[in-house]
């Protein structure tokens, strides 16, 4: 599953950069086979004996979601600021990692972006270019964020 979630993390960070915009194809694609899996996960491998491991399960799964449908709220508050596709990912991927690293990538990525961000604002200051209407797309910073993430879980790079 990590290499499914890492093949739809770049695709939808390569579109995000290059389009500004996430293909609702593979949204639908990538949530599908997520669901499929907890499906499977949910029916074969959850002891049916002890309901309160079933329960602890699905309600975790579904708190996953709550950083996709909080980012989905923010971009409606903002009109848009923030990307609808920017949620529906995190909702996605919210079914791929669970609650806290899907919280771990979120913030992660904050990071990284509002770093870059940062960057942009001093180039712009010692160029004394405009930078005011500049769009950042949210996925690519995933990337990085992803892999650093998953060092850190590791604890190596191999």
């Amino acid at each position: 599953m990590k290499l499914v979630f890492a093949a739809f993390l770049c695709a939808c960070a390569w579109e995000d950069f290059k389009e500004k915009k996430i293909p609702v194809l593979f949204l639908w694609a990538a949530a599908s086979v997520a669901a499929a899996w907890m499906a499977g996960y949910y029916m074969i491998l959850l002891d049916w004996t002890d309901m309160s491991e079933a329960y602890l399960w699905l309600a975790m799964r579904g708190a996953a979601l709550i950083p996709g449908m909080l980012l989905l709220a923010v971009s409606v508050i903002t009109k848009g600021a923030v990307g609808k596709g920017d949620g529906f990912f995190f909702l996605v991927s919210g079914m791929y990692l669970g609650f806290w690293d899907n919280v771990a990538l979120l913030l992660c990525g904050l990071l990284l972006c509002s770093l870059w961000g940062m960057g942009l604002i001093i180039w712009g200051m010692f160029e004394k270019k405009k930078i005011r209407n500049i769009r950042l797309p949210f996925l690519p910073f995933l990337v990085p964020a992803a892999v650093i993430l998953t060092v850190l879980q590791t604890g190596s790079v191999s």
